[in-house]
């Protein structure tokens, strides 16, 4: 699919470790409606300096087309293989989380939502820790 003109409503961009200059430009479109009332909203994606394409991921609604376009720019990014950066950080963190979600229903999805919350919670607290463990060897005894 060729490149066509679609109104942008998010930008982020990307750098490849080891290759200054190279870019990464990740657009993300405005949702269109579909035409027919049984039809999926589609959110024009392009990954620029990656895809040569726009791609166009697919939801019930707008929101589930972004939710869609975002996952798929996270998988196109992990995929191509390349040490790509955000912000500084650490190749490969990307910004873009994988959604909690799955295919057993709510029960499940919340079962997840429920083991992050406190793994999360659990190493906050080691790390409140090692640093509290740090700080009390600074002042020495």
């Amino acid at each position: 699919m060729a490149r066509q003109k679609y109104k942008v409503i998010a930008v982020r961009r990307y750098s490849v470790e080891g290759e200054p200059g190279r870019e990464i430009v990740l657009k993300i479109g405005e949702p269109i409606q579909p035409v027919s009332p049984s039809g999926s909203w589609t959110c024009p994606v392009l990954l620029d300096g990656l895809e040569p394409d726009i791609q166009y991921a697919e939801g019930v609604d707008a929101v589930q087309a972004i939710q869609s376009a975002m996952r798929y720019a996270r998988h196109a990014l992990e995929k191509c293989g390349l040490p790509i950066t955000w912000l500084g950080q650490e190749p490969g963190d990307i910004g873009l989380p994988l959604p909690i979600d799955g295919p057993f229903g709510l029960w499940f999805q919340r079962r997840l939502e429920k083991l992050v919350d406190d793994e999360t919670e659990r190493v906050g607290e080691i790390v409140a820790a090692v640093l509290k463990e740090r700080a009390r060897k600074k002042r020495g005894p």
